[in-house]
């Protein structure tokens, strides 16, 4: 599979913020209906952190918590819900309006048990990464905190491969699944220093979401999402970027006129 081996198009943040300020409305509104659909996540990812603090202090494990938030991180990260937020926002990027409800829910029909999957896949690995990571971490000396540090570094791994697997599922609703992952993973491979990149950002998008405590309110996860494309878009020779607008201060703060 050929990967491009230069970054196409316009890409500042003022770019993603001019996306973003022309479909306003209808960010707030995805990141809403985002939060909400995402509840039974949310749930099971509070039960789930719950039961590793309590599982923590029976085995005397403090740090079992911070397992159960990391796997539910990734559990809600690769959900259905963010498949169609993904999916709602992916004709942004090239001047699009976002897809109809049918077209929703044909992708989400289609691909409902892979994303699913790949939650409970990803999950399930860090979790098992982790255990491991504190099972050499007890056994002490420096091979111990090597295996435990390389256990670590595995996690980051995946964090990495797994970074445009639902972005593009999402783009590419028709097209295999397997082929589509490997696809992703190479795009990583191609440009680790853009990944690194998205990853720190989205980082910092999720913190100030979180420390806001209004951010899924405020529209932050539809955000992220044209973040993730505007991205891929750009690394993807079939997608059109559409070129940012040019406006003056005044349009902005009265786009009425």
């Amino acid at each position: 599979m050929a990967l491009t081996t230069e970054i196409r198009g316009p890409g500042s943040i003022t770019h993603l913020l001019g996306i973003v300020y022309d479909h306003l409305g209808k960010a707030v509104l995805l990141n809403i209906l985002w939060g909400l659909l995402s509840i039974p996540w949310f749930a099971f990812s509070a039960l789930l952190i719950q039961f590793c603090l309590v599982l923590g202090d029976s085995f005397q494990v403090p740090t079992a918590g911070a397992i159960g938030l990391i796997v539910a991180v990734f559990f809600c990260s690769f959900s259905p819900p963010t498949l169609l937020l993904l999916a709602a926002t992916a004709p942004w990027v090239s001047g699009g309006e976002s897809l109809s409800r049918q077209q929703l829910l044909r992708i989400l029909r289609s691909r409902f048990l892979a994303v699913q999957s790949l939650g409970a896949a990803a999950g399930l690995s860090a979790a098992l990464l982790l255990i491991n990571a504190l099972f050499y971490h007890s056994i002490g000396g420096w091979f111990g905190a090597m295996l435990s540090g390389f256990m670590l570094w595995l996690v980051v791994a995946l964090v990495f491969l797994g970074l445009y697997w639902l972005p593009l599922l999402a783009r590419e609703p028709e097209a295999a699944v397997w082929p589509t992952l490997r696809r992703g993973i190479l795009l990583v491979f191609d440009k680790p220093a853009v990944a690194v990149v998205l990853i720190v950002s989205l980082g910092v998008l999720a913190l100030v979401g979180i420390l806001s405590g209004v951010g899924w309110l405020c529209g932050l996860g539809t955000v992220a999402a044209v973040q993730v494309h505007l991205v891929l878009a750009r690394m993807l020779p079939e997608v059109d970027v559409a070129a940012p607008a040019q406006r003056t201060l005044r349009e902005v703060l009265r786009p009425w006129e």
